[in-house]
């Protein structure tokens, strides 16, 4: 999964995660998995806004089923987020005002369910850095969020099959923030 680049390989991926979805029918993870490799193949640039939401609502559905087998959880809360951040990022200009409080809506709501999630509190950056962008305010409060998820990243263990993804992503965006 990690060295997926091109939609085919995240296709392989997501394939591979839902036949295990399939077998291990009381499992999150393979269908957080999933939906995680979707969202990538949604963000690939030769898609059209049609191909890329199909991906996105993908995505959605697998996380809906998820949370079904592990209710609360903030991983799941911070992708569902991540999906709805990913569909705006596709279409800013007629999605920013409906999709941005949902994204921030679960991103929130990420973090109060486990603090120390650095991908919650990651994603939460991301959409305050933007929005602090798109208003021309300043960016003081994603910073500080987006330094505290590298520190978080730092300290969290990267054994076994629980998330992980995001720590180049939160270090890269403290390079803008200097």
């Amino acid at each position: 999964m990690d060295s997926a680049q091109t939609i085919q390989e995240y296709q392989a991926v997501a394939n591979s995660f839902e036949r295990i979805a399939q077998k291990e029918s009381n499992e999150w993870l393979p269908l957080y998995y999933a939906a995680y490799s979707y969202i990538n193949m949604g963000f690939d640039k030769s898609l059209t806004l049609d191909q890329k939401d199909t991906y996105f609502n993908k995505a959605e559905e697998l996380l809906k089923k998820a949370e079904t087998l592990s209710a609360n959880n903030s991983e799941i809360t911070a992708l569902r987020g991540y999906a709805v951040m990913a569909k705006l990022a596709a279409d800013p200009a007629s999605r920013g005002q409906s999709l941005s409080p949902v994204a921030m809506q679960l991103f929130g709501k990420a973090i109060q369910q486990n603090g120390e999630n650095p991908r919650a509190l990651y994603l939460m950056a991301q959409m305050e850095y933007g929005m602090a962008q798109f208003f021309g305010s300043g960016t003081e409060k994603a910073c500080s969020m987006a330094k505290k998820s590298v520190s978080l990243y730092e300290n969290e263990s990267i054994e076994g099959i629980n998330p992980y993804w995001g720590a180049e992503m939160a270090k890269e965006m403290t390079t803008k923030c200097k």
